[in-house]
């Protein structure tokens, strides 16, 4: 649970809303599989659950690449929820 809360803090500070989404008023969630390295690093992130939209569920996947390592983290794999909100 707190990995999964320090990779949630660590993602949203590379997580770019897309403008494209923001004109369109467009909001999800989306659900990645994160598979890790034993340093931390990205194996793999794939998608587990859609938000529906590709443009948010790839800007999800491009923000999980950007953040890199997650130090402190054993898991191998987590699930990381990822919102687009508008505020």
């Amino acid at each position: 649970k707190k990995q999964v809360q320090a990779a949630q803090r660590k993602i949203a500070e590379h997580t770019y809303y897309p403008p494209e989404a923001i004109a369109r008023g467009i909001e999800g969630d989306v659900r990645l599989l994160l598979v890790l390295n034993e340093d931390g690093s990205l194996a793999d992130v794939q998608i587990a659950v859609s938000s529906g939209h590709a443009i948010l569920d790839n800007a999800a996947m491009t923000a999980a690449y950007a953040m890199g390592r997650l130090s402190g983290v054993t898991a191998r794999e987590m699930i990381l929820p990822v919102s687009f909100r508008l505020r």
